[in-house]
């Protein structure tokens, strides 16, 4: 997972930007741009004030207004050319505004010229314009902060140039059209951009010259130089618009009323007309990986790739449900064929649409596939075998489309709310959004969850704009006919009208008019819903919203239900260690699968055939099953009835009755003297201690404990009896000291702090932790935990860690498990119980290593019995642990294991037993004594 993450942040880091240049260049266009003089009246009052504080600065360096002209180029809605002449400096100036079809905000640009004698032009660039440049260019293409900063430059280069000419204005225009021209011929001669197919004036960037323009635009756009600007820091600011009741576009020469709207119209379609250029692909693109980032942060992060394509397919899917009612209604701008992530779904246009219809275009993404993705997950729970990368896309399905359900704009279920609701009672929609903003930041502060947070802050960003659409909504319902028109062109023109009617012309202009005259438009041909529309829509969406909010309920609440909301401090810390938990990656066919079925299904019952009721006390069920079972459990492969018992496709209760049946087996082989068959089943035991490795829980390592002592005991009477040769000496050695390892401080932490956490009324947060880490793709844990503890509350009180997770965290830094340090380092607080708890836990550690060591310490006197034929006449060890391991002969002979940890130190420590509690009670010591060859029967050690 880590490698995962670091590879996924290096793509975000290099290959991000990389990327977003790459989407940008592959759209690059240059169009042939033609002048058109044209007189001052019939440039839109808008464009003379915002460009008069340029003009005004121009004036400051001597240059005076000769020319303006109207540009036309397809890849222009709105563009315009002033030409200054410095009669003084023999230097033209052009200034053009241009607004872009690719939907960018307006860009003005300043250029100097300055032709000498010999037919070259000193040129100076505010922008990086072209790469091929006319022969006859002496250019200088950069950015300038200020225009002062630009004609510096330009007058330092042509301060010494004594061959200044200024041509006449027409010749000039010609100039700049030959200019054009060139520029426009170099482009293709050159081999870097190619003429398009429809239209052979617009020429695009061709695939092989990406990599040599990548670096510049990159290196431009990181210094704030890639997009053009309206502004220079020594341009003031243009004037406010001023409202004139008698205005008429040029005034007392201007136009008619109906040429005045024709011509707001004409301005408005040209500015509302956006193409697919760079800055909407980027749009696009960014909001797509900004979608996959977060769903691979929450979902995916073992799995990136495949958590990556999973969401590009389903937002693909999500747009054509979008897509396909509008083809089917009539929308204009949907394109025959969908491409998933080209904006087709944005620009569709019907707005005289009934609102059944619009609701059916809202609810069509995510309401299929919300459907899809829950049924998905319900046919998962009937059919175990369904792949887990169908059960993440369904998971991840819900998770989308809920996500696109939220009552929030610009999602569809905000979208739909506005629609049935608030475009009537817009007074509501603050109040709403508001309210709902608080509920989303409570659920976030509540459940600590970081997403919830940054929907809330989005959320209360919607107020600013719920009070804008109150004005425009007002605004709408004055209009009588409001409602009744269904040509675009005809509301637009009534608009219009009633903007120049009422003396409000210089509206018209103003930052961002055509997107306030888009929202009025959008208003004034809305179909009102009806009620049996408003009553289907918002059952559907409450339904909608309600099913992935009820799912995550089952998941999150049910518990709180079914354990009356018991609060448990150590639940977070079960987290911490079940991260470090051993995951169980291993997988059985399904043969495999269905033959350990069947042999559980025969375990649960009774030889009679009725349901077995005993299987929670494993030795009581294996007295009545081991006839029934003894023979097929000799043939079974352990290693994979382990992995079925960790990946819950046996119960938990099974796997502890066949090792019961195999113990009992083995038990009744040495009291029969079968020597060969107990030799065998011995060594088939220890064999199934070490598959069955780790333990998922404190129970079944108290099982497994209590099992392999009583094995270890009937190898110690064997080797008493002298029914073992050297090579089953060996065997046996070689078996037991594999088994005598440290045991791993990963497991054994997990089961000392789930088994509080269990005794502490969370059994089923316990038994899922110790099998694997909660996954954050809920779906994954939503069968296993469907009735158990899923909400993990805070540590209450204080704040010190409970004794048994700072015990679990000594032994993960120490790697010392079992051991109780005098101190522990930090403070802690201990439970009633606890101690016991941990004391008993170590305990069982403490002996089961002991006896090891004592058998094999048998085994190996054993050996040196038979080659000297007499055990040595002293023996005497220490045992790690603070034992004494001695060869006794009187009365036996026998090993006697003797515990010295009350003469070392206190078996009890400080921090463990607060005054505050009664001292918990601490067994006996752990004396043991192991017969050897020889001794007399003592019936009474098989009960030891």
């Amino acid at each position: 997972m880590t490698l995962g993450l670091v590879l996924l942040a290096l793509v975000f880091a290099t290959g991000l930007p990389l990327l977003c240049a790459f989407v940008a260049l592959t759209n690059v266009r240059r169009y042939r741009v033609k002048a058109h003089p044209c007189d001052t009246y019939v440039i839109p009052s808008d464009v003379k004030r915002r460009m008069a504080p340029w003009l005004n600065r121009m004036g400051h360096f001597g240059f005076r207004q000769a020319q303006i002209s109207r540009l036309e180029s397809a890849g222009y809605a709105e563009a315009h050319r002033w030409i200054l002449v410095n009669d003084e400096e023999k230097t033209y100036a052009t200034l053009e505004r241009i607004v872009p079809i690719s939907g960018a905000g307006p860009r003005v640009s300043l250029s100097f010229f300055t032709p000498l004698r010999d037919g070259t032009l000193i040129v100076t660039l505010d922008r990086r314009l072209t790469r091929h440049p006319p022969a006859w260019w002496q250019d200088v293409q950069r950015y300038f902060g200020t225009v002062t900063a630009q004609w510096k430059l330009h007058y330092s280069r042509i301060r010494g140039e004594q061959g200044r000419v200024l041509p006449a204005l027409d010749k000039f225009t010609e100039m700049l059209a030959a200019d054009e021209e060139a520029r426009h011929e170099a482009l293709v001669k050159g081999g870097e951009f190619v003429p398009t197919r429809q239209d052979p004036e617009v020429l695009r960037l061709r695939f092989g010259s990406l990599p040599s323009r990548v670096l510049p635009v990159l290196g431009d756009f990181f210094r704030g130089r890639y997009f053009g600007s309206c502004t220079r820091r020594d341009v003031a600011a243009p004037a406010k618009a001023k409202q004139d009741e008698n205005e008429r576009i040029g005034g007392a020469i201007g136009l008619s009323l109906n040429q005045a709207v024709e011509q707001d119209l004409a301005r408005y379609r040209a500015l509302q007309t956006v193409a697919s250029g760079p800055l909407d692909h980027f749009r696009r693109l960014f909001l797509l990986l900004g979608t996959i980032a977060f769903f691979i942060a929450l979902f995916g992060r073992d799995e990136p790739l495949q958590t990556a394509a999973t969401v590009i397919i389903l937002a693909a899917l999500h747009e054509a449900g979008h897509w396909l009612p509008m083809r089917l209604f009539g929308y204009r701008g949907t394109s025959p064929i969908f491409i998933p992530f080209t904006g087709a779904t944005e620009r569709a246009r019907k707005l005289h649409a009934p609102a059944w219809q619009q609701l059916i275009v809202l609810l069509g993404g995510p309401l299929p596939g919300l459907i899809a993705g829950l049924a998905m997950l319900g046919y998962g729970y009937f059919s175990p075998n369904t792949p887990l990368w169908l059960l993440d896309a369904a998971g991840m399905a819900v998770a989308l489309n809920a996500l696109h359900l939220l009552p929030v704009l610009p999602m569809d279920g905000g979208k739909i709310i506005d629609l049935l609701v608030f475009r009537d009672l817009p007074l509501l929609r603050p109040f709403f959004t508001v309210t709902a903003s608080l509920s989303a930041f409570a659920a976030a502060v509540v459940l600590n969850n970081r997403v919830l947070r940054y929907i809330a802050m989005a959320m209360f960003g919607g107020v600013i704009w719920d009070v804008r659409t109150i004005q425009v909504v007002r605004g709408a319902r004055k209009l009588p006919w409001a409602g009744e028109v269904n040509d675009e062109g005809e509301a637009l023109r009534r608009i219009f009208r009633g903007l120049r009617q009422e003396g409000h012309g210089s509206f018209i202009g103003t930052d961002g008019w055509h997107k306030k005259i888009e929202a009025l438009l959008m208003e004034v041909m809305r179909k009102r819903p009806k009620l049996a529309t408003r009553f289907v829509g918002g059952s559907v969406l409450t339904i909608a919203g309600a099913m992935p909010a009820l799912l995550m309920a089952g998941v999150l609440l049910g518990p709180i239900l079914g354990d009356a909301g018991r609060m448990v401090r150590t639940a977070e810390h079960v987290t911490e260690f079940r991260k470090r938990f051993p995951k169980e990656t291993r997988t059985l066919s399904a043969e495999d699968r269905l033959a350990l079925t069947d042999l559980a299904a025969d375990t649960e019952k009774a030889p009679d055939g009725t349901p077995y009721t005993n299987l929670d006390r494993p030795r009581d069920a294996a007295l009545e099953l081991t006839s029934v079972l003894g023979p097929r459990l000799d043939k079974l492969d352990w290693e994979r009835a382990n992995i079925a018992a960790r990946t819950n496709v046996i119960g938990a209760q099974i796997l502890p009755v066949w090792v019961e049946v195999q113990c009992r087996q083995l038990e009744l082989a040495a009291t029969a003297e079968r020597g060969p068959e107990t030799l065998r089943r011995a060594e088939l035991m220890l064999h199934i201690f070490s598959t069955a490795e780790p333990a998922t829980s404190l129970e079944r390592r108290e099982a497994l404990t209590a099992a392999e002592l009583r094995v270890l005991r009937v190898i110690e009477n064997e080797a008493a009896a002298g029914r073992l040769d050297a090579a089953a000496v060996a065997k046996l050695d070689e078996r037991i000291s594999t088994r005598n390892v440290a045991p791993d401080p990963e497991i054994e932490g997990l089961l000392l702090v789930a088994a509080w956490a269990e005794r502490s009324r969370l059994s089923a947060v316990a038994d899922a932790a110790a099998q694997a880490s909660l996954d954050p793709r809920f779906w994954r844990d939503l069968y296993p935990r469907i009735r158990t503890v899923r909400r993990l509350l805070a540590e209450q009180g204080s704040t010190n860690p409970p004794a048994s997770v700072a015990l679990a965290r000594y032994w993960r830094n120490s790697r010392r498990v079992g051991e109780l340090p005098p101190q522990i380092g930090v403070p802690v607080s201990v439970s009633p119980g606890e101690a016991s708890l941990i004391l008993d836990f170590c305990e069982q550690h403490q002996r089961l290593i002991w006896r090891r060591l004592s058998t094999l310490s048998a085994l190996r006197l054993e050996s040196y019995r038979r080659k000297t034929g007499t055990f040595p006449p002293m023996w005497k060890h220490s045992v790690p642990g603070g034992a004494n391991m001695e060869l006794m002969k009187e009365g036996g002979p026998y090993l006697r294991l003797t515990d010295r940890r009350d003469q070392i130190q206190r078996r009890i420590p400080l921090w463990l037993a607060p005054a505050s509690l009664p001292v918990p009670p601490m067994g006996p010591a752990l004396d043991y004594d192991c017969p050897l060859f020889g001794a007399p029967p003592d019936p009474a050690l098989s009960h030891r």
